[in-house]
């Protein structure tokens, strides 16, 4: 039998997995997106400019100040190209160093160490400013700015809400509950407090049950109250500009969209969509899925948000994925793993979740992540196989997965348990967007 061999990025590197080719349906990659010659010149000429068009001028002096909110260490956006150029055209119009602020905006995830803002921003920008990480639970640094129509409290960490000049530095690319990222994540849940995430998370339930699937990915406004509300929430909280980074699967810049923060998120979401779209010709008995960026690989519940949130899709009823994510960060990355690992082993129903979730049993960003797996495992009887040196086989049985120590051990295991068996790989499936089986026919 014929062979095709296959990489799938594991970490920084990749791992190398041989399929018989006649079983393979299809084979799932973004498209090549070319990186910009001059990376730093684009991103200075897109700032520059926007600065200019949002009026920026008039909003700055000697004594005003700035606050830049940027991603944490679970994205890849190049915020060490970013912030220095912010903060010399910041500069340029008048205001010192010592008046900016940079915050690290991770919501709920567990903050950034020392060393890990320092790689994220860059040593100078760490000695030219002061640099902070979101504290969702400590009331005393959150500012309540006003409430949305769907009744979420905004409450944004004090830095980012007394700024002057309020600014955001994101990438964009498809996600399970906003349906894209970027632009107004920052803001929600990026520099909020618990109790607003906990609100606007807790809309995930009803969207999915009347799409029938395991994720929000890629659905936008108004199919999307999440991010109908992340952007109500964004305008309420007053950003200024946004800098929305295209990247391709190789990490490197594609293109840089900046301004107001939904328009720059649609260009932004616009230019990736055509690349990122893949499709299958029909369901099958076992899916292979990379992460694909080591930054989502961070952990069970970032990379496994990404890849389960879309390959429902694809997956047969009672199909195996078998998922590679490195887990550097073990089950979950945020303030709560334990809270989580326990949800895990109880892997309520996808119904059951939204129950816990509508009575405030459970954090909705824990809830929408824990659907993605119940589905998998409630709604299509499906097997869960997990490639990773980051996580035990004690600790994957434990919440119902499986572990395997290599992708080819995994898929050959996989395959032997169907007779005929058809199988799709997804090499970079954290980065690109399954459509629909209904629209395979459109």
């Amino acid at each position: 039998m014929e062979t095709m061999e296959i990489q799938i990025p594991y970490g920084r590197k990749k791992l190398t997995l041989e399929l018989p080719e006649e079983r393979v349906v299809g084979i799932c990659n973004p498209r090549p997106m070319e990186a910009v010659s001059d990376p730093q010149a684009l991103l200075r000429q897109s700032i520059e400019a926007s600065f200019e068009e949002r009026g920026l001028a008039s909003k700055a002096r000697p004594d005003a100040k700035p606050c830049i909110v940027i991603t944490d260490r679970t994205r890849s956006t190049p915020n060490a190209r970013i912030v220095p150029i912010l903060l010399d055209q910041l500069n340029a119009l008048g205001v010192p160093d010592e008046r900016i602020s940079v915050i690290s905006g991770g919501g709920m995830h567990a903050p950034d160490s020392r060393e890990e803002l320092t790689r994220n921003v860059g040593p100078a920008v760490m000695e030219r400013v002061e640099v902070l990480t979101n504290e969702p639970d400590n009331e005393s640094v959150m500012v309540n700015m006003g409430v949305t129509a769907l009744g979420t409290p905004v409450e944004v960490h004090r830095s980012f809400a007394t700024a002057d000049i309020k600014l955001g530095v994101s990438n964009v690319m498809p996600c399970m509950l906003a349906g894209w990222s970027g632009s107004g994540k920052m803001v929600m849940p990026g520099v909020s407090s618990r109790r607003a995430i906990y609100h606007n998370h807790k809309f995930f339930v009803e969207p999915l049950m009347a799409l029938n699937c395991a994720s929000l990915m890629g659905v936008m406004p108004p199919d999307n109250p999440i991010r109908a509300d992340i952007e109500e929430y964004a305008s309420i909280s007053g950003i200024d500009l946004l800098v929305n980074t295209v990247l391709n699967s190789d990490r490197r810049l594609v293109d840089v969209f900046c301004g107001e923060h939904m328009a720059a998120h649609r260009a932004a979401r616009d230019c990736m969509l055509p690349n990122v779209e893949v499709s299958l010709p029909e369901p099958v008995d076992v899916l292979i899925a990379g992460v694909g960026d080591p930054a989502l690989e961070v952990s069970l519940f970032q990379g496994g948000s990404r890849v389960c949130g879309g390959v429902d899709r694809y997956l047969k009823p009672g199909g195996t994925l078998v998922m590679v994510n490195a887990c550097t960060e073990g089950i979950y990355e945020g303030f709560e793993h334990q809270e989580f690992r326990k949800w895990m082993r109880r892997m309520p129903t996808p119904q059951q979740i939204g129950q816990l979730v509508d009575d405030e049993k459970m954090g909705g960003e824990k809830g929408c992540v824990l659907f993605t797996f119940a589905w998998l495992l409630h709604e299509m009887k499906c097997h869960v196989v997990i490639v990773t040196d980051g996580m035990s086989d004690e600790e994957l049985e434990e919440i119902h997965l499986e572990h395997a120590s290599s992708v080819q051990s995994a898929a050959d295991d996989a395959l032997s348990n169907y007779s005929d068996c058809s199988v799709a790989v997804m090499p970079y499936g954290g980065l690109v967007l399954p459509t629909r089986p209904s629209s395979h026919a459109a």
